[in-house]
């Protein structure tokens, strides 16, 4: 099973690098203050880069650009970074690792921060894997970091230092603003996108904001009926002759196909959840005598999807899946023993146009006798998963 895990990672991965290389219009500043207009590779970084690809022109070779070598890039309408030295708050953000100090944790730092408001006033940000970071300049003062900061005080309560709002009133105050209005606003990109906005209108000057939070399909849900191709053998290790071969059957299936959209890398990610009700009834026949098998059962795969977006109503994708040992069944058995799953991997890969989709998905063996010491069953099967957006 091990083999089949990493065989489906490495399918995945694999199709991923060689499907969808999109290199958008773009442009770089070098250290020589030099503006390149280039083609980059749109990632849609969700953890701020420190590189990034481009090319020269559409035939072009790829060329790699980074943070000691560019100063600022952007793909045009989509994002735009810039690099700037900073002092960076390294504290913990984990609510388990909270550390017990009321003020920062500096640590000078060299990043490529992502423009979110741009103008007299300028907001960014900086995300990596342990926390998220939000910065400000006014017209051409330094880059620093909007302080909030949770710790935990002596008495190992949570408490928050929300020195941005200070930090506001005193640097980026719009006006006829008032100290109160400041002590609700929330440390949060939305709220601090608005306050950067208004702060840049108010004063007459234009607000330019690259990669806002836009509204998109976070969550989709399908109508999933189709045809398995399945096919069970029985062995009993202790007994060979209990050996039973069911052959191939073609029966129904129906499922909901729940996917949740990950907000990054330009949606073209979801965590996929699955559930099917599907059966198999077939005779065969031992050394001595005849055998059935009766599986009925609702099971509950999850994993990842890969979408690549052709055009507006043309998608492909492809599927990697674990199917939980855990199912719901009813009263399945094979003859007089009662069946007992264990888990098993799959994958697949389809297309959807419009509200339309069609799948082929192979399901790895899995073992129906999971309860019993000899037994072993293999049971696998190739679906055919059609689709119906609901939406």
């Amino acid at each position: 099973m091990k083999t089949n895990f990493f065989f489906l990672i490495l399918t995945l991965v694999t199709v991923n690098s060689f499907g969808q290389i999109t290199f958008e219009k773009g442009y770089f500043i070098d250290n020589q203050n030099q503006r390149v207009e280039c083609l980059i590779k749109n990632m849609d970084w969700k953890y701020n880069p420190d590189q990034f690809d481009y090319k020269l022109t559409a035939i072009s070779n790829v060329e790699k650009g980074s943070i000691n070598t560019v100063k600022e890039f952007g793909v045009t309408g989509s994002s735009q970074y810039v690099r700037a030295d900073v002092k960076m708050d390294v504290s913990p953000a984990d609510a388990n690792n909270l550390s017990q100090t009321r003020e920062p944790e500096w640590s000078q730092e060299q990043l490529f921060l992502k423009v979110l408001v741009g103008g007299k006033a300028s907001l960014y940000f900086y995300e990596n894997t342990a926390f998220g970071r939000f910065f400000y300049s006014v017209s051409d003062t330094a880059i620093n970091q909007l302080i909030y900061k949770e710790y935990r005080t002596e008495y190992n309560q949570v408490a928050m230092n929300c020195k941005f709002r200070e930090q506001l009133w005193n640097n980026v105050r719009y006006a006829n603003s008032s100290m109160s209005s400041l002590e609700n606003i929330r440390f949060n990109r939305s709220e601090l996108e608005r306050y950067f906005k208004k702060y840049n209108s108010d004063g007459g000057n234009t607000a330019l904001t690259y990669g806002s939070q836009k509204k998109r399909d976070s969550f989709q849900l399908r109508l999933t009926p189709g045809l398995n191709y399945s096919w069970v053998i029985v062995t009993n290790a202790a007994a060979p002759d209990e050996f039973v071969d069911f052959g191939h059957k073609i029966s129904y299936r129906i499922g909901v196909e729940a996917q949740f959209i990950l907000p990054f890398n330009r949606n073209k990610w979801g965590i996929l959840f699955d559930p099917g009700y599907q059966y198999i009834n077939a005779s065969g026949h031992n050394t001595y005598e005849p055998v059935e098998i009766r599986y009925q059962s609702i099971e509950f795969p999850i994993g990842l999807r890969h979408t690549f977006f052709m055009n507006k109503n043309l998608i492909f994708f492809i599927d990697a899946l674990f199917i939980a040992n855990f199912c719901f069944d009813f009263n399945s058995a094979i003859s007089n023993l009662g069946i007992r799953t264990g888990g098993s991997f799959a994958m697949g890969g389809g297309a959807a146009f419009k509200k339309i989709s069609a799948e082929i998905r192979y399901s790895t063996d899995r073992n129906l006798l999971n309860d019993y010491v000899y037994w072993n069953t293999d049971y696998r099967r190739i679906s055919l998963i059609l689709g119906y957006k609901l939406f």
